[in-house]
C-alpha cells in the first residue's frame, strides 16, 4: 500500500516544513497572557433561552438612527439659521482688523 504518489522531494520539503514549524522559539501560552487578563474574573455564563429572549427583543439601532436622524435636522437647520451671520462682534473684528493691518498684511 503506498501512502501517496508524491515524488520523495515533496514529501521531503512537507516534513521539513512540520519540523521547522515546531521550533522551539515559540512563546509559550503563559507568556502572551497579561497580567490584567490573568487578574480579570471569569465572565458570567448566560443560559441560552437567555439570550433568545433578549435577541428577539430587538435591537435599539432603530430607535437610535431615528434620533440621530432628528439631531441631524435640528443641526442642519441651526446652521442654516446661522449661516451668513458673523460669529465675531464689532469690537473683536477691530481688534483684529488693526492688529493685521499693524503687521502690515
Amino acid at each position: 500500500m503506498k501512502f501517496c504518489d508524491c515524488s520523495p522531494w515533496l514529501l521531503g520539503a512537507l516534513l521539513l516544513s512540520s519540523l521547522v514549524a515546531c521550533s522551539p522559539n515559540l512563546p509559550s501560552v503563559d507568556e502572551t497572557i497579561s497580567a490584567n487578563a490573568r487578574q480579570a474574573p471569569f465572565p458570567e455564563l448566560v443560559s441560552l433561552p437567555a439570550l433568545l429572549d433578549e435577541a428577539d427583543r430587538g435591537s435599539k439601532i432603530e430607535a437610535e438612527a431615528d434620533a440621530l436622524a432628528a439631531r441631524v435636522v435640528r443641526l442642519k437647520a441651526r446652521a442654516t439659521a446661522l449661516r451668513g451671520r458673523s460669529i465675531v462682534d464689532g469690537q473683536t473684528r477691530l481688534k483684529l482688523v488693526q492688529a493685521v493691518a499693524a503687521r502690515g498684511y
